[in-house]
């Protein structure tokens, strides 16, 4: 709004940016969403089937007529784009970098359907796209997807991953399968194809047995509730001399887990069942840990700045206070930020802070919460363990939010 002495004049700033930033802007907004906005300025009345980012989501029972089947009309808007974002392209400095799209139902008993997503998706790789985000529940990724050789980011949640042959990924850095149905050679095609990954994400993935070889180049692997075993796990590291973060998580019982890196820095351990696992990490600076008090970790890391420790114990038991002792002795560090259910979980009989010696003797930052977000009871008693667990602390935060 600019003001003078006679008059107050309103003044479209959004529409004079120039194009890359008006695109920039659309990347954040679901495709449906732009073709609305383009009735809203003659400056933008073109520029929603020019956007280099496509994304088809967010398709609400609110958008479309009830009358229609509510399939038929998200089918029929991305058809539709498809067709005019194709002409589009005939004009000169038009191309798409990012394709999105999240389907709320299954695609499985529809043979219409399925080929409008083949056409849609084979006019994309044909467009040389940068990201793939798709969301297509019981839809098999096509042959064309398998050789997007100009793809760096590819996310596929909740398909059928069919790879016969090794794929054609030169460029990829990011592979992300989310609860996907597939095999280990599956995999091990796909993976194979990526010579310069960086990032493999899995999580909930039906893959069978895990078992494939990941290229050297990986610096973030993320294993989030799939099948594997700490045998298959123990020697995947020597395999990954640039691997710099390790995300995992299980539901499943394993035994002796060894994780021994001198590229890693920052893990994230996950368990929900007790279990032992020894980390020999030199250059480790940052280590999460959901688990039970019972659970037997070891740590040598001598670099280990921060500690970020969750226990899930509903309340301790005789033996309980001595494995708490020990698991917290071997999570050693200058700071930890340490989530509990109960404040029982944090209070140490007098007889155990008289016959062993302080856990975290080097801890000089404590922060405590609680899980359900309910106040503390007994911070009196908790405070009086923890100044025993830790006594070199500078600071300890105690409270629902850790102030």
């Amino acid at each position: 709004m600019v003001e003078n002495e006679c008059h107050t004049m309103l003044e479209d700033r959004l529409s004079q940016l120039p194009d890359h930033l008006i695109h920039h802007i659309f990347s954040f907004i679901p495709t449906i969403y732009l073709v609305r906005m383009s009735f809203l300025s003659k400056r933008w009345r073109h520029l929603w089937v020019s956007t280099p980012f496509l994304y088809f989501e967010d398709f609400s029972t609110s958008i479309f007529d009830r009358k229609v089947r509510n399939q038929d009309r998200v089918l029929k808007f991305v058809t539709d784009y498809v067709t005019h974002r194709k002409l589009c392209m005939k004009t000169p400095n038009s191309f798409i970098v990012s394709f999105k799209c999240d389907l709320f139902y299954s695609l499985a008993s529809s043979n219409e359907a399925i080929r409008r997503v083949h056409d849609w998706l084979n006019f994309v790789v044909e467009c040389k796209p940068k990201e793939l985000d798709l969301h297509l529940k019981n839809y098999v990724l096509p042959q064309c997807i398998l050789n997007a050789s100009s793809l760096t980011i590819l996310k596929l949640t909740d398909m059928d991953l069919f790879v016969p042959s090794l794929s054609t990924f030169p460029s990829l850095k990011y592979l992300a399968l989310v609860c996907v149905k597939s095999d280990a050679k599956s995999l091990q095609n796909l993976i194979s194809g990526c010579p310069i990954i960086e990032e493999l994400y899995l999580s909930g993935s039906d893959i069978g047995h895990l078992d494939f070889a990941v290229s050297k180049t990986l610096r973030s692997l993320s294993l989030l509730f799939v099948d594997l075993t700490s045998q298959w796990l123990d020697s995947l590291f020597s395999r990954l001399p640039l691997l710099e973060r390790l995300f995992f998580s299980s539901y499943k019982l394993l035994n002796n887990i060894r994780i021994c890196s001198h590229s890693l820095k920052y893990v994230f351990l996950e368990y929900y069942f007790p279990n032992e696992a020894a980390l020999t990490t030199p250059n480790l600076v940052g280590l999460r840990i959901v688990c039970q008090s019972w659970s037997k970790i070891s740590v040598e890391a001598p670099n280990l700045l921060e500690v970020n420790l969750i226990l899930f114990d509903e309340g301790p038991t005789k033996d309980s206070y001595i494995d708490r002792v020990h698991l917290l002795s071997n999570l050693n560090s200058w700071k930890m930020v340490l989530t509990i259910y109960k404040d029982e979980v944090l209070i140490f009989p007098k007889q155990v802070r008289q016959k062993y010696p302080s856990p975290m003797p080097n801890l000089k930052h404590l922060k405590v919460m609680r899980f359900n977000g309910t106040s503390f009871t007994k911070i009196g008693e908790m405070r009086d363990s923890l100044l025993w667990c830790a006594p070199s602390l500078e600071s300890l935060e105690i409270g629902r939010d850790g102030t």
